[in-house]
């Protein structure tokens, strides 16, 4: 399917049809375009986790405050970011990630430490990391949608129940966001969307 097609296609699906699952390669493929996504300065802070069992699901519906999209989903993926602390320039984990890259990590320390600097001067840490987790999981639906299996992402949950469903410590991990995915058991409801004319401003 092109892109602009399941762009079009998609929608935000509340039902699912239990009956079907998603196979194991169409899970892996999903997966791999969150791991794909770019993140800001290549650290990957994140971590997916992924409910199929009917009863993780239960708990996580209740989580999401009991959204059927959650509960009837064939599998929902919770995208996990890293608390402040592993953000800092001179952790273990930045250092990590950082050695991966051509230059020398000194090089790319002295690159993000500025910007990490302002980030927890402005109290904004928490929500950069969490922001990562969006663009994985817009990836994942727009991917999923390509392949005929529909989505919706969810942002009312509780998130320390969440993080007690999936046995996560609060210190290490906070819930970015979180999508079902399925085949539907509800018709395509059509995109009500502004013109890109109302939209777009150019300079």
């Amino acid at each position: 399917m092109e892109f602009l097609e399941a762009m079009t296609h998609r929608f935000a699906c509340k039902k699912y049809d239990t009956t079907r699952s998603i196979g194991e390669a169409q899970l892996k493929e999903i997966l791999e375009y969150g791991r794909l996504t770019p993140t800001s300065f290549g650290l990957e802070l994140w971590s997916f986790a992924v409910v199929r069992t009917q009863e993780k699901k239960q708990e996580l519906f209740h989580a999401c405050f009991d959204q059927e999209s959650v509960a009837t989903s064939a599998v929902t993926i919770v995208v996990l970011s890293r608390t402040e602390a592993f953000a800092n320039p001179d952790g273990e984990l930045v250092h990590e990630r950082g050695r991966r890259f051509p230059d020398p990590l000194p090089v790319f320390i002295d690159d993000y430490r500025p910007y990490y600097d302002f980030l927890k001067a402005e109290g904004k840490l928490s929500c950069w990391l969490k922001s990562q987790g969006y663009l994985a999981i817009a990836n994942m639906m727009t991917g999923a949608a390509a392949m005929g299996i529909q989505s919706c992402a969810i942002e009312g949950f509780h998130e320390e129940k969440v993080l007690q469903v999936l046995a996560c410590n609060p210190n290490l991990w906070q819930v970015s966001l979180i999508a079902t995915f399925g085949y539907p058991a509800e018709e395509e409801r059509p995109k009500i969307r502004e013109s890109l004319q109302d939209l777009v401003t150019y300079h």
